[in-house]
């Protein structure tokens, strides 16, 4: 078996290899253990935790979808660095729930061979300025690393600090230097970022299904179930069944290589964490509200539902923003709808709250449906826009 550690690069039409969905069940990993941070926790610091968590861990996950992008994992020499790299995430995520105690030596560590692995294969890109621009980048990755080593130093009572100050660092980092030097083939960055929010979806399936076992026979258990894969399905749709993946993707393939690449950073690597984000938030309450869909949540796990659902919308209607490839009006005001619905789950039971949200979200899916007959499934502009 030999290595060769020449430049590389990903062909302009290679699909995404199955490395890359290998790679991908540790997400699938990731996204349980935040929903557990969030199920577990007393009070509003597991979420807090959930949300660090989150933002640092999806910050160089989305990077290895950029990786890929550019060095595809087809070699000897580009397969075990990211199985390496896929070692060190199942480690974090193992780690997760106690990354603020015990456990963030490892998850520091850990997180640091990530970032060396990264930096190291992206060096090897030879597809236009990517090699390049991934040292700009480098000093931020290593940044985040070191303050997680900070937080492990502080121990659990001040560690919060270094997690805090490494998503400031992010934040400010995407606010402040928006990145266009990187090169990027539009279907394969597309495909990937479909993906994560299928697997974000699986895990609101996940915590249905796991939260009804033994207890299917139930009537009022039973109708929980069947709303809760209502709900699921209709968030798929809103993001899947208008059309608006194929335009995005027809819009990236238009753009100029320079405007490409920052709108995959807004549109994708953005947004898209604001749809895991919501999806993670609603399976923890799913978790909730099937296990006894009579029972009041409480305002927590009441607002949290709604949250979930609104937060996904907004993500959604930012990426529709962002390309221009459709109204956002339904999904804001769907949004804030489904807020207005959250203390349902508190005043009078979690399987009210289910059913106001579930026909929420089909009444909007209803909605874009409306909007794209109405524009007969647009074709992209001459410039690949279409008209808000």
């Amino acid at each position: 078996m030999r290595l060769r550690m020449g430049k590389v690069q990903a062909p302009g039409d290679a699909p995404v290899t199955m490395l890359e969905l290998f790679f991908d069940l540790v997400f699938v990993f990731v996204i349980t253990q935040i929903t557990t941070l969030i199920t577990g926790s007393e009070g509003w610091i597991g979420y807090g935790r959930a949300a660090l968590v989150l933002v640092v861990t999806y910050w160089m996950y989305n990077g290895f979808a950029w990786l890929a992008n550019n060095v595809a994992p087809t070699t000897t020499a580009t397969r075990l660095p990211m199985l390496l790299a896929m070692t060190c995430f199942l480690a974090m995520a193992a780690t997760a729930p106690d990354a603020f105690g015990a456990g963030a030596w490892i998850f520091a560590g850990a997180y640091l061979v990530v970032v060396t692995v990264h930096a190291v294969q992206f060096s090897r890109s030879s597809v236009g300025g990517s090699a390049r621009a991934i040292r700009r980048v480098l000093p931020i990755n290593y940044g985040v690393g070191l303050m997680l080593v900070l937080a492990a130093l502080l121990g659990p009572d001040l560690g919060w600090i270094g997690w805090l100050v490494a998503v400031l660092l992010l934040t400010s980092t995407l606010i402040t230097q928006p990145e266009s030097s990187f090169a990027l083939r539009s279907e394969h960055f597309v495909e990937r970022h479909r993906l994560l929010v299928i697997i974000a979806l699986g895990e609101t399936i996940i915590a249905t299904g796991v939260s009804v076992q033994g207890s299917l026979t139930r009537p009022v258990v039973l109708a929980a179930f069947v709303l809760s894969m209502v709900l699921i399905s209709a968030l798929w749709w809103v993001y899947y069944g208008v059309g608006d993946d194929e335009r995005g993707l027809a819009l990236l393939e238009s753009a100029p290589p320079e405007q490409r690449t920052r709108l995959c950073m807004r549109a994708y690597s953005l947004t898209h964490l604001l749809h895991i984000a919501g999806l993670v938030l609603l399976a923890a309450a799913l978790h909730q509200i099937v296990r006894d869909p009579l029972h009041h949540l409480g305002w927590a796990m009441a607002v949290t539902g709604s949250v979930g659902v609104a937060t996904f919308l907004v993500g959604q209607a930012s990426f529709r923003s962002v390309l221009e490839v459709g109204p956002v009006t339904a999904l804001l005001g769907a949004a804030a709808l489904a807020l207005v619905v959250g203390p349902l789950g508190d005043l009078v039971g979690g399987l009210v709250q289910l059913l106001a949200l579930a026909v929420l979200v089909c009444g909007t899916v209803a909605a874009l449906q409306r909007g794209a007959r109405a524009t007969a499934g647009p074709e992209p502009a001459h410039d690949g826009r279409t008209p808000n």
